[in-house]
Order: C-alpha cells, then sequence, then structure tokens
C-alpha cells in the first residue's frame, strides 16, 4: 500500500514545481452538459451491469479451455497460496492510478493558472474510462469465459457470480485507459512532465495486470487485450471528440461525433 501512495507522490512533486508560471492550457472542445450527461449515463449503464450480471451472464462458460500460453504464464506467475493478497495489491493500485492521474493533471492546470481546466480535464478522462468500463462489461457478458482459479480449481473465496467473467481484465482495462486519457489530454493541453506521467503511470497499469494474473483472475490474454481497449479508448475519445479549438478566436465546442461510434456506446 505504501509503494503505490509513495509513486504517486513522487510524480507529483516531479511535475507541479515545472507547472509554476508555464503557459495557459490551450483550449479543448468539449460540452460541459452533454460530456457530463453522457459520462454519468455510462457510469451508470457500468453500474447496472455489474449488479445484474448473475441474471445476465449465461449459465455455462462461452469460452472455457485456455490456450497453452495462457496456462504457461499463469502456472508461472500465480501466486496460488497467497492468491488473495495479490488480488488486494492490483485493487490498491488501481485506484492509486486514477489518484495519481487526477492529481497531475489539476496540478498543472492549476500551475498554469486556470483550475477550470483541470475540472475538465478530470471529466473527460472520467468519460474515456467510463466508455472503456461500459466496453469491458458488456464483452464480458458476451464473452462467458472461465477465470482461470475456477478451470484449477484453486478455492481461495472468489465469488462464484464471477466465475465466468475473465475476459477481457476490467481492472487493466480502466488502468490503462485512465493513463492513456491522462496522457493525451496532458499532451493537448501543452502541460509539463506529460514524459514522467506517461511512465509511472505505464508501470503502474503494467503492475495491475501483472497482479492480476498472480491473483489467478485473468489469463495473459485477457490483460493484453484489456490493455489494448483500455489504451485505444482513453486515447481516442480525447483525440477524436475533444482536440483542441482552432485558433480562432472561439470558445470551446463540442466536436460532434460520428454516428457510428456515438452507437458504440
Amino acid at each position: 500500500m505504501a509503494a503505490p501512495r509513495a509513486i504517486a507522490l513522487a510524480l507529483l512533486l516531479a511535475v507541479a514545481p515545472s507547472a509554476r508560471g508555464s503557459e495557459p492550457p490551450v483550449p479543448l472542445q468539449y460540452n460541459l452538459a452533454l460530456d457530463a450527461s453522457l459520462t454519468g449515463a455510462m457510469a451508470l449503464s457500468v453500474v447496472f451491469l455489474a449488479l445484474y450480471q448473475p441474471e445476465l451472464l449465461p449459465s455455462s462458460c462461452g469460452w472455457c479451455t485456455p490456450p497453452g500460453i495462457d496456462s504457461s504464464v499463469r502456472n508461472a506467475l500465480v501466486w496460488k497460496d497467497h492468491a488473495r493478497t495479490a488480488d488486494l495489491v492490483s485493487t490498491l493500485l488501481d485506484a492509486a492510478v486514477p489518484a495519481s492521474a487526477l492529481g497531475y493533471l489539476l496540478l498543472s492546470a492549476n500551475g498554469a493558472g486556470d483550475v477550470n481546466a483541470g475540472l475538465v480535464d478530470s471529466l473527460l478522462v472520467t468519460e474515456a474510462v467510463a466508455g472503456a468500463l461500459l466496453v469491458n462489461q458488456v464483452v464480458k457478458l458476451l464473452v462467458a469465459r472461465k477465470r482461470p482459479y475456477a478451470f484449477y480449481g484453486n478455492d481461495v473465496g472468489y465469488s462464484k457470480n464471477e466465475d465466468n467473467l475473465s475476459f477481457y481484465s476490467g481492472h487493466t482495462s480502466l488502468a490503462v485507459s485512465v493513463v492513456a486519457a491522462t496522457v493525451t489530454i496532458a499532451s493537448m493541453r501543452g502541460y509539463p512532465g506529460v514524459g514522467i506521467a506517461a511512465g509511472v503511470g505505464f508501470t503502474l497499469a503494467a503492475g495491475v495486470a501483472y497482479f492480476r494474473i498472480a491473483a489467478d483472475q485473468h489469463w495473459l490474454t485477457d490483460v493484453l487485450v484489456g490493455a489494448a481497449v483500455g489504451g485505444l479508448m482513453g486515447w481516442a475519445i480525447p483525440r477524436i471528440f475533444h482536440s483542441p479549438v482552432p485558433e480562432t478566436g472561439s470558445a470551446p465546442a463540442l466536436k460532434t461525433p460520428p454516428i457510428g461510434m456515438a452507437l458504440a456506446f
């Protein structure tokens, strides 16, 4: 628990001094009411799907047997006698990632003289993460992949309702989407310390992926796909919908989304 806190503190201390006196943040395109509503709707959908998973999940696994690479990596990395400890560590790291990311954005915006920009950045990161988590929940229910602990009969006390929700890793997807969205927004804003934020953030996200395997909760392919989808969503949503405002002197506005992307949520 102390390690994530120390890493987060190091990131904030490294970024905060360099942010003072920097240029004002580059304005981004957004619509506060619409983005907040969309983020809230996606977040509520995630909660709804999580609450009703037992009723929505098929009675048996749809993907039951892992490929050889997954079995080999699982057997090499699993903490069989301490899986619950690894599960706890992965959860703590998953909390440290957004806390560090939002702290970095708020400090950078404050150092550039625009606290409101940091609040908007936090909303836009949350929007990207909510989209990534919603996709994850839907895919988990559709694929119904058996988790490693269930496949190997490793009884470590996890909920039986979770036995067939392995693909793909939501913890990993969350962590990587947070970092990708944060780095994308910080780069567009022109904040300092983007390289530090990316290095620390992706290192923490890699730790989440490792501990999800060590906890016997996910296979290697689960965390790889989780990282890929989370990274794509974390980059694409800010980049496509919230790119910098064209230099015409106009106020930030919403970039109209393509209908295909809108329906994907």
